[in-house]
């Protein structure tokens, strides 16, 4: 960044993002949201009547990953914890945090790529609605929910 720019510093300016308390990296998000629409059209007519009928489900599609020696274990956690009932606390770096549910996810693993794991993963908000404050109380009940999600899928494996 330039001296005496106005830049803003995205590296140092983004949150760290985790779901239900299981860190990772996000490699690219992605947000799909809009209206549902009822399109009436009318024969021979040449204008199209528009009504809106709510929010359509907004869906973020996240490609994630773990990095370091305990790569492994930690795509295990974040496994329990996708797979666990109900929905968890999505915290993304731009977007902030939410309860979502992870529809489904994509492991990936590369053998040159030992340390690294990957995710593609379809995230379901639990509200439409932007700006919607959680209490403290929320996200202490759903982390802890998700951690003890995270230890029973762990322990499966010892």
């Amino acid at each position: 960044m330039a001296e005496g720019s106005n830049m803003r510093n995205w590296a140092k300016t983004l949150r760290a993002a985790s779901f239900s308390g299981v860190t990772f990296f996000v490699d690219y998000d992605e947000l799909t949201a809009g209206k549902r629409l009822a399109l009436h059209e009318v024969a021979g007519g040449r204008e199209t009547t528009i009504e809106e009928m709510g929010l359509s489900t907004s869906i973020f599609d996240i490609t994630l990953y773990l990095l370091g020696d305990t790569a492994d274990a930690q795509a295990l956690a974040l496994q329990g914890v996708m797979l666990a009932p109900g929905p968890g606390f999505l915290m993304l770096p731009m977007d902030g945090g939410m309860m979502a549910t992870a529809q489904g996810f994509r492991r990936s693993r590369g053998k040159d790529k030992n340390g690294y794991v990957g995710f593609d993963v379809t995230f379901i908000p639990a509200s439409n609605t932007g700006g919607v404050a959680l209490s403290i109380g929320d996200v202490t009940a759903t982390v802890a929910a998700g951690i003890a999600a995270a230890a029973s899928q762990f322990a499966r494996f010892f």
